[in-house]
This record gives structure tokens, sequence and C-alpha cells, in this order.
């Protein structure tokens, strides 16, 4: 449906329309009233135009510039039904865009260790060089938080790290093998 173009019937710059001298009061009222009622009528059809009725809607007589995310669309109502079968794509169906979720958008507390599923960090998925041996040197100390409760002693001397383990296992000693 598009929409209907008003003009008016007739003019005040028109002689044959409106002469400039009308004797019969009634004629007057009715050239004066005339213009009136040609604008009501103008706007109660672009009203009528703009109403939804079953075969159209005025949305789709109205016209819009182009929308980038939204390529193809000319007038309102198709824009319209292409917004909300975007919206239903990315809620119902659980697609997100790509690139529509940026650190941002993430509240503080949304990744956490609770809310990770068993399994869902992998070696593969993490960073290259997330975990290297600078980012596990404790050469300088190693500072543990809360509790440690060891019964008995604690051994951590020089041969404590090697690429096999000890031939004779003994109780309270740390040992960090290096991976090959």
């Amino acid at each position: 449906m598009s929409l209907t173009k008003f003009e008016l019937m007739k003019s005040w710059e028109n002689p044959s329309d409106f002469p400039t001298y009308e004797e019969e009061e009634a004629q007057v009222r009715k050239d004066m009233q005339c213009l009136f009622d040609e604008l009501a009528d103008g706007i109660n059809t672009l009203i009528d135009q703009l109403k939804k009725t079953t075969a159209a809607s005025g949305a789709s007589g109205i016209g819009i510039s182009a929308i980038t995310a939204l390529p193809g669309y000319t007038n309102v109502q198709d824009a319209l039904a292409g917004l909300a079968a975007a919206l239903d794509d990315a809620v119902i169906s659980g697609i997100v865009p790509d690139n529509s979720i940026t650190t941002a958008k993430l509240v503080n507390s949304a990744v956490t260790t609770a809310k990770l599923a068993d399994g869902s960090v992998t070696n593969a998925k993490l960073g290259g060089g997330s975990v290297s041996n600078s980012k596990c040197n404790f050469s300088a100390g190693l500072t543990v938080a809360g509790d440690l409760t060891q019964q008995g002693k604690i051994i951590l001397n020089s041969n404590c790290y090697g690429t096999t383990l000890p031939s004779t296992a003994e109780a309270g000693r740390l040992f960090f093998l290096k991976v090959q």
C-alpha cells in the first residue's frame, strides 16, 4: 500500500474558484469552509491509510533510508519484520551474531570457575604462552594462601626437580617433574 499525495481542489489565488466579491453570505461561508473541509478529508484519508487493515499496514507505505545491519528493506513494515526475525534468531535460537558480545558487556562475574563445565578449558583452547616456564618460575618464592597442613616434614631441597622421578619415595618430599 502506498500513501496518497494530497492536493487541495480549489485555490484562493484563482478568481474562478473564489471571486473577489460575493453578494450571498451563504456562498461566502461555503467558500471559506471549502478548504477546511478538503484539509479535514485529506487528513482523515491519511489516517485511514496509516491504520492497519487486513490487507496491509500504513507502515508498509512509509519509506526508510538504508540500514546496514538490515539490508534490502525499503519501508518501515518490512524493516520491523526483519528486525523481529533477527531478534528471534538471537534470542530463541540462541544464535549470537559474531562480535556482538564485547569484554565491556561482560560483567565481572560472568565467567567464573564454577560456571565452567568440566573439560571446557582444554590444552588446545589455552592461548599460546598462557602457561609457560617463566610463569611457573618460583625461584623468588611461592606464596600459598590459606591453611597448609602436613603431618611431619616437607622436604624441598636442591634435588626436588628433574626429568625423571626419584627411584626412592620419601614421605613429605616435593618433587617437580620437568616435562620434555
